[in-house]
């Protein structure tokens, strides 16, 4: 199970959680909260908010685009969010169109449920993530795989539902790409 990385939306999530803490907080937090989402969202909707590739390394579960972005800074990313020593502040709001009601409620209710634990406390529960734990070798960043996400949050049920609607998908696109391919 594998999703696009969408820049816009993960900035705009990134947005709605600095702006729930008056547009600063340290990098983990923010990379520890939108893994939370994603990880929530996958079990709630079948889907991720950022589309990101979740890698397991030292300090936790990270989605790795995102920290490449909060990382090196790229511009366009830059324009809206910008890295200070290791906080990250909200330079610019790049609204919200692109995130669902059901993305923007979880990222404030996400706020809210860890506003008063401290980075530490959210990174620690991070690694209590069974598929963290799964794939965890220190000194790598290992691919976790959305699957064993599912699993994590006891919704392998969804897994299999999820595995099998995408070898669907593949042999529909096998069909429906040959046709094409021979009819164009």
């Amino acid at each position: 199970m594998e999703f696009q990385f969408d820049l816009v939306k993960t900035a705009q999530a990134s947005a709605v959680l600095l702006a729930h803490s008056n547009g600063v907080m340290s990098r983990m937090r923010l990379l520890k909260l939108l893994y939370i989402a994603d990880r929530e969202l996958l079990a709630e909707t079948g889907r991720t908010l950022t589309g990101d590739r979740a890698v397991a390394m030292n300090y936790g579960p990270v989605l790795s685009h995102t920290y490449n972005l909060i990382k090196h800074m790229p511009r366009g990313w830059n324009r809206f969010i910008q890295s200070h020593g290791r906080e990250v502040v909200l330079k610019e709001d790049p609204g919200h169109g692109q995130l669902t009601k059901r993305e923007v409620d979880k990222l404030k209710e996400l706020s809210e449920r860890f506003g008063s634990v401290s980075t530490s406390g959210i990174s620690a529960y991070s690694h209590g993530f069974p598929e963290y734990a799964k794939n965890f070798v220190p000194d790598t960043s290992t691919p976790i795989p959305w699957d064993d996400v599912l699993k994590g949050t006891e919704h392998e049920d969804k897994a299999r539902l999820y595995q099998a609607r995408l070898e669907e998908q593949q042999l529909i696109d096998s069909i429906f790409g040959g046709l094409t391919d021979a009819g164009g």
